[in-house]
């Protein structure tokens, strides 16, 4: 059966330098098992048979990347590292920024993250390799691969995947206006709320939980990252927001969720509300209590 020598090749197109950092980590200490691919690092792009890129693709890191790309030889894997590389992430709308990476080359792994956890990207180089075995034996692409780090948990404090309390969540689009990725989305469909994360272009900073209002939306520790290239814009976290029909005019609203009214009313007062009814019908409610 023929096996290819993996040659790693890193190229840096306007990257802080975070991703190479963590890549760097990844490839010199001995817990993340990367010694176990047997990757050596090519010196010339030429001897590479494995292209690692980081950063989002500046204009001017461009005509470079393209230079680079005419020099590889077949057959080659590319593995995107870090969501800048994947989308552009926070920078996505730049003047500065001509990416992602897979407009100038096809990519076959991605590792998003800001930085990824050096796990992440030891498993998708491990991916990368495998793939790159498989283009020399010309088989079919199999997306089940084992993994380096079976097993392996991240701490409970990592930020890692966003996921979404639905019950708790009032569809405020507050995690949609502080995300600087547009990694959030809210849509109304029909009588629901769809809150879509898509992992690829998340930065994993944490303003959507900071500002949530009811706590609605968290980091998991879910470090797992690295996916296939036909994965990235189905890597999502989807809930949906049900709505109700007011009891007074059956109008569909969005009740106050428990984790919304705790922060103006105790817990008594909340018990005393008639939730039933829409913000319109609560106002005449209240006035007609008041004042008649």
């Amino acid at each position: 059966m023929n096996k290819l020598k993996p040659k790693l090749f890193r190229i840096n197109t306007g990257s802080c330098n975070g991703c190479d950092v963590e890549f760097l980590a990844t490839a010199l200490v001995d817990k993340f098992q990367f010694h176990k691919l047997e990757v050596e690092i090519a010196e010339e792009i030429s001897q590479a048979n494995l292209l690692v890129i980081t950063g989002p693709l500046t204009a001017r890191s461009e005509p470079f990347l393209k230079s680079y790309i005419n020099k590889l030889s077949e057959p080659y894997v590319v593995v995107g590292i870090g969501t800048c590389s994947i989308t552009s992430g926070i920078f996505r709308d730049s003047y500065a920024i001509n990416g992602p990476t897979d407009k100038v080359i096809d990519v076959d792994i991605n590792i998003s993250g800001c930085p990824p956890r050096p796990q992440s990207i030891a498993e998708g180089i491990a991916k990368g390799v495998a793939i790159l075995n498989q283009k020399v034996q010309n088989v079919n692409i199999s997306k089940q691969m084992d993994t380096i780090l079976q097993g392996f948990e991240a701490p409970k404090s990592f930020r890692g995947k966003i996921n979404l309390h639905a019950n708790l969540c009032t569809a405020c689009r507050t995690c949609e206006t502080v995300c600087p990725s547009g990694a959030i989305n809210i849509t109304k469909i029909g009588d629901k709320y769809e809150h879509k994360v898509w992992h690829n272009t998340c930065c994993f900073c944490g303003n959507c939980v900071f500002f949530c209002p009811t706590g609605a939306i968290y980091n998991t520790n879910d470090f797992d990252t690295a996916k296939h290239q036909d994965e990235k814009y189905s890597d999502t976290n989807i809930s949906y927001i049900k709505t109700d029909n007011c009891s007074s005019c059956n109008k569909r609203y969005k009740k106050p969720t428990t984790g919304l009214l705790k922060k103006a009313y105790i817990n008594d007062d909340i018990n005393k509300l008639n939730n039933n009814l829409c913000p319109e019908c609560r106002k005449k409610e209240n006035f007609t209590r008041m004042y008649l």
